[in-house]
């Protein structure tokens, strides 16, 4: 064991290092990030009104509410592609030292540029409008893709001093908005070429062939109940090693698990089949109380007999229950040590029989219990070896005293 912890710390944290610390890594898991406010905020109503209780969910139709609910969704995490190009663009820039809000502007505005915008009506002829599939789940690979080409090519020609220069009279707000016009046109320019070009493809647009030729074999790749298991058992491997699961989970969250979450979102609000059913049930159930489901780990703890593990059970479940377990990983400890069942999840910050009763009802709710009494059980036997430990040693500690 010593012989393989030593190579795992000399080769994988390396690595895993150097993938956590990949600025382009970094930049789409840091823009992903900063959308939460926005999917968080709106995410009481979105449960709202979808409760399935018949007089609530009559009296929100025929309110309106039910209405103003949806327009609330669909501008907000049904357009999730459109923030996210800008604030990928922006984490980026902001890490590279340039202007943050420029490259976020030029970025979205790149985004929007290559949205089709004239759709056939048939006989009715064309009408112009956004496709809102594209500003959604079908445009968030394009967001991330251009994103950071956009924020690589204004730091680029920025640095290229390819910019508007004006007298120091001028003041600094006037300065900085008119500096980049000149990297903003180049910009504009090569997408205005790139949208016209795929006109002459098969796919008509960047959004369809983007889709055709990587989002979707991607998420037939990635976004499978057993690709699943293996990204959170890789991950707790890791940790086992004293490694941060982020490595991973900084790859696997805005390239499979984001769209996939904003696939089913968009399919359950047209009332169609969730593409990604299984792909969300069982992540739903691999993430109890965080990395390596701990909180089975913690229910164990209640079954103590030594003042050390009483006293850390205090500590640790509360945090635990919504989903904070490095006191669990770096108190019990968790790391190097055997115990952990990748097998069980749930959203971040949101305790897990809340969310299952909430998203799939009582019977969801008992499902989750069921795997929180699994965890427990599998965690039990490694932790009675420890307790135990811990008990001998106080009564040793105790009888010494005593004498």
């Amino acid at each position: 064991m010593e012989g393989l912890t030593n190579w795992m710390q000399e080769h994988i944290a390396p690595l895993a290092t150097k993938l956590g610390q990949n600025k382009y890594l970094q930049a789409i898991s840091g823009g992903m990030m900063h959308t939460m406010p926005l999917t968080i905020g709106v995410a009481l109503i979105a449960i709202l009104i979808n409760l399935p209780i018949p007089g609530l969910s009559d009296f929100l139709a025929s309110s309106g509410l039910t209405a103003a609910g949806n327009e609330v969704i669909a501008a907000t995490m049904s357009l999730l592609a459109i923030y996210c190009s800008f604030l990928i663009a922006y984490q980026y820039a902001k890490d590279d030292g340039m202007n943050p809000l420029t490259a976020g502007v030029l970025s979205m505005g790149a985004f929007l540029i290559l949205v089709p915008s004239t759709i056939d009506m048939g006989e009715a002829g064309t009408i112009t409008a956004f496709k809102s599939n594209y500003l959604g789940s079908d445009g968030i690979f394009v967001a991330i893709i251009l994103s950071i080409l956009v924020a690589m090519a204004y730091g680029f020609l920025t640095r290229k001093n390819i910019k508007v220069t004006l007298p120091d009279s001028v003041p600094p707000m006037v300065s900085d908005s008119l500096s980049p016009v000149f990297t903003a046109m180049i910009i504009f320019a090569v997408v205005y070429l790139v949208k016209w070009g795929f006109t002459f493809t098969p796919w008509g647009n960047v959004f369809d062939f983007i889709m055709q030729n990587v989002g979707t074999p991607l998420m037939n790749l990635g976004a499978t109940p057993w690709s699943v298991i293996i990204v959170y058992t890789v991950g707790n491997i890791f940790w086992f090693f004293g490694i941060h699961p982020n490595a991973v989970m900084g790859i696997f969250y805005p390239m499979m698990l984001l769209p996939a979450l904003m696939a089913n979102q968009q399919a359950y609000l047209e009332g169609q089949p969730l593409p990604f059913l299984m792909f969300a049930l069982i992540g739903s159930c691999c993430y109890f109380g965080g990395q390596g489901n701990t909180i089975g780990l913690c229910l164990d703890m209640f079954t103590a007999k030594s003042e050390k593990f009483k006293a850390m059970r205090g500590l640790m479940t509360i945090p635990n229950i919504f989903n904070i377990n490095e006191p669990v990983i770096f108190g019990v400890p968790v790391m190097l040590n055997p115990p952990y069942n990748p097998t069980i999840q749930l959203p971040w910050a949101m305790p897990m029989f809340i969310s299952a009763l909430l998203t799939g009802g009582p019977l969801y709710m008992g499902v989750v219990l069921i795997c929180m009494a699994v965890s427990a059980v599998l965690y039990y036997p490694f932790f009675k070896i420890a307790d135990n430990q811990a008990y001998e040693e106080e009564q040793a500690i105790a009888a010494g005293k005593a004498e």
